[in-house]
Parts: C-alpha cells; structure tokens; sequence
C-alpha cells in the first residue's frame, strides 16, 4: 500500500458543499501531483450523473474514480476526510471518507483494491480513521493499519 498512497495526497477538511465539490477536493491532490489530468474530475462528476453515485460503497465510504482513459497519468491513492458528512445522492449514505483510485490500466489496481478492502472491511480501523486527526496519523492507518 505504501506505493500507492503518499501522504500529500491526504487531506482532512471542515465541510464541503455538495458531493461535487468533495468531488473536485477529493481529486485535487492527484491533479497537483501530475496523477491525473483535470478532466479527471469532469470525468468523474459526468459519470455519476450518468450512472448515479456508484462509488458510494458503504456508510462514510467512496471510492471516487473513472476510467483510466479519462485522464489518469499514473496510479496512486488519493484520501478526503471530511469532518462533516455529504451525501451523493438523497437516500444515500453519508460519506466522509473519499478514496480517489487513479488506476493506470484496468488490471494494475488490483492488488491495490485487495488491500483497500482489507482496510475498508476492518471497522476498528475505518473508526480510527474517521477520527484521525493528521494527515500522518491517516497515513498512518493506512500504510500500517494501527
């Protein structure tokens, strides 16, 4: 996991105002650091109004992302962790973690995705992570899952 996520990709915020701004946030890291192009977000916020909020996978959890032809550059992990919850949609969770996956090829983020799912499934860690209070101690919980 180490490899996929670095910690100026992770931000922690008060509040957004709507699930397109967490969008923009949420991917602004990956579009600073050379990750992704910006049609990176256009991609992501299209595609949800297409096919609704997909990446909604659980309560206080997405997993943002698009295909790697919208505009990925290179694989990485980017993390938001809002403070205040948003929903994406009306009867959706709410969401305040986001997990921006830029995968590279459609095969590439597998193993990537094996391990976020070993962290999303573990709901001690996912409780400590929403209660983090730096960007380390994120990082921290990521990359060692304590």
């Amino acid at each position: 996991m180490e490899e996929m996520i670095q910690q100026k990709n992770i931000r922690i915020k008060d509040e957004v105002a709507d699930w397109k701004q967490a969008v923009v946030e949420a991917v602004a890291p990956l579009i600073e650091n050379g990750y992704v192009e910006s049609r990176y977000v256009d991609a992501i916020i299209e595609n949800t109004a297409l096919y609704g909020p997909y990446y909604v996978i659980a309560p206080n959890i997405a997993l943002p992302h698009a295909r790697p032809e919208q505009g990925v550059l290179k694989k990485q992990l980017a993390v938001l962790l809002l403070r205040n919850p948003i929903k994406f949609s009306e009867d959706g969770f709410d969401v305040r973690l986001l997990i921006t996956l830029a995968a590279s090829d459609s095969e590439s983020h597998l193993q990537t995705l094996a391990k976020l799912s070993d962290i999303l499934g573990d709901d001690d860690l996912i409780g400590k992570i929403l209660g983090a209070t730096s960007v380390e101690e994120i990082y921290r919980l990521f990359t060692l899952g304590h």
